[in-house]
């Protein structure tokens, strides 16, 4: 690898050196590297057969940062770490034949190593840079770019030059040359990871700047469409290149956006969020045209935009021992019919909310995931029964044996059925229900009232309930529950 370092001293006329710095670099080789917040690795393998010999490729990159305003020290180098000494150590350009690093680098201080420590990001060998460019690159913004967590017995390089000076030490020369056992005795791992930099040696291989991909597809209309049947045309013609292009990265789409450029030059946006990643052109399209048959665009269709979030790719193990459940891209078109149909807030799956207000729930999105089991979902025994052990059975062993007290099971109507109850001496003493097959009579038994209440503080919100647990006539057990704000009777459940 023949590596170059450009080291970034801008006019300034120039504010945005990063990007300018950038662009020209990428006009000569497509690995660049971000290894300091002004200062850029370009790696020059194979290039001689475009641009000459490394020296012609210096000049070359120095005219053309100096054309944008730029001006640059440029050192090119067998390696990373000797490129970026020698382009802070001397000005204009410097080129360093192979077999010639140790020499070059052996005259130049040892003041010169924190400018290899201090600029590197936390977590990455391999240095990275600023966003400089109207590009989006994976990779850190300047104000990311921020000094090592210190670690258990990592001495701070003030410090060690301190003890270096203290050495006679003065170049990098005096310290390449130390014993590397001696020197790892001394400073423990540190030391040898200096000598290592002395010696113009990279820490990691160049990890070159990757533009982000954008998984985007556009089509502009000749003539304006209205209508959803004209428009399916159009989203299939989108969908499937976009769904080929993801499932050729290994991706898959977390949201979908659509945007569609009207006659009125205005912009219809829609945002659909998937329950599961999926990539499948047909679901798309079918997603997206029940989402805009329940909000359909003002005027005309000029041009349509689909894009993409996209996410790692699900792999699906499935199992011998569960059932089959169905696929995501099934569910998602399922629940979209559904919600075209009855309304959005209407579909979904019911999730009890963290309040003592009897079944307050809300809904959540339906993904047709399995969801974690409740508290007692590893009960695999019946609740009528209870373990016990005697004095006969080997030590550590359990036997199931009939619980002699049974618990009743309440089931609850949803929703609780209105009845007419009389009430003598503020308890009840009949209930009459108002739905066929539930039952009512005379009240021989009872128990309450328990008084439930809450949210007063919100007038549309607000509960205050009475609850009974009554034996009738013909043996039923039921609950009766009394709303005290409308003043009003239910037979909340019955006892099983």
């Amino acid at each position: 690898m023949i590596a170059c370092v450009l080291l970034v001293r801008w006019a300034d006329t120039v504010t945005t050196p990063t990007i300018a710095l950038l662009e020209v670099a990428q006009r000569f080789s497509p690995r660049v590297a971000w290894v300091e917040p002004h200062a850029l690795a370009i790696d020059l393998h194979g290039l001689e057969r475009l641009f000459g010999e490394p020296r012609t490729i210096g000049e070359e990159l120095r005219r053309a940062l100096a054309k944008a305003g730029l001006e640059t020290h440029v050192a090119v180098a067998p390696t990373r770490t000797a490129a970026r000494l020698l382009a802070h150590a001397r000005a204009g350009l410097t080129v360093v034949a192979p077999g010639a690093v140790v020499a070059a680098l052996a005259a130049l201080p040892i003041a010169l190593l924190p400018c290899l420590l201090d600029d590197e990001p936390a977590g990455s060998a391999a240095g990275a840079g600023p966003r400089a460019s109207a590009r989006f690159y994976r990779t850190s913004p300047v104000q990311e770019i921020v000094k090592p967590r210190r670690r258990r017995g990592h001495t701070p390089m003030s410090d060690l030059l301190l003890v270096f000076r203290r050495w006679g030490l003065r170049t990098l020369g005096d310290l390449a040359a130390l014993p590397a056992p001696d020197l790892a005795a001394r400073l423990g791992a540190q030391g040898p990871r200096l000598q290592a930099l002395a010696r113009g040696e990279d820490p990691a291989p160049l990890v070159p700047l990757v533009e982000d991909e954008r998984f985007e597809a556009t089509l502009a209309l000749e003539w304006p469409i209205e209508g959803l049947e004209p428009l399916s045309f159009v989203l299939s013609r989108l969908c499937d290149p976009l769904c080929q292009h993801l499932e050729r990265r290994g991706r898959a789409a977390s949201i979908l956006h659509v945007e569609l450029k009207l006659v009125t030059r205005t912009v219809w946006a829609r945002r659909l969020e998937l329950p599961a990643p999926m990539k499948d052109p047909r679901t798309f399209r079918t997603l997206v045209l029940l989402d805009l048959e329940s909000n359909p665009p003002p005027a005309a269709i000029d041009a349509v935009t689909l894009r993409v979030d996209p996410t790692p790719a699900r792999t699906l193990q499935h199992s011998l021992l569960e059932r089959a459940r169905p696929r995501p891209e099934q569910v998602s078109t399922l629940v979209a019919r559904l919600s075209a149909l009855m309304g959005t807030r209407r579909v979904g799956r019911p999730v009890l909310m963290d309040s003592h207000r009897p079944d307050a729930f809300t809904m959540e999105s339906f993904t047709g995931e399995a969801r974690g089991s409740g508290p007692h979902a590893d009960h695999n025994h019946d609740d009528t029964m209870t373990r016990w052990h005697d004095g006969n059975s080997q030590p550590g062993t359990t036997r199931l044996k009939p619980s002699a007290h049974l618990v009743p099971a309440l089931r609850r109507y949803r929703p609780p059925v209105p009845a007419r109850v009389s009430v003598i001496d503020g308890r009840p003493a009949q209930v009459r229900a108002t739905r066929a097959g539930v039952a009512g009579g005379a009240i021989e038994m009872m128990a309450g009232p328990w008084r439930c209440s809450g949210e007063w503080w919100a007038s549309d919100a607000a509960w205050d309930h009475d609850e009974w647990d009554v034996a009738l006539s013909g043996g039923t057990i039921c609950r009766l529950s009394r709303d005290r704000l409308k003043d009003r009777w239910y037979v909340a459940g019955v006892y099983d």
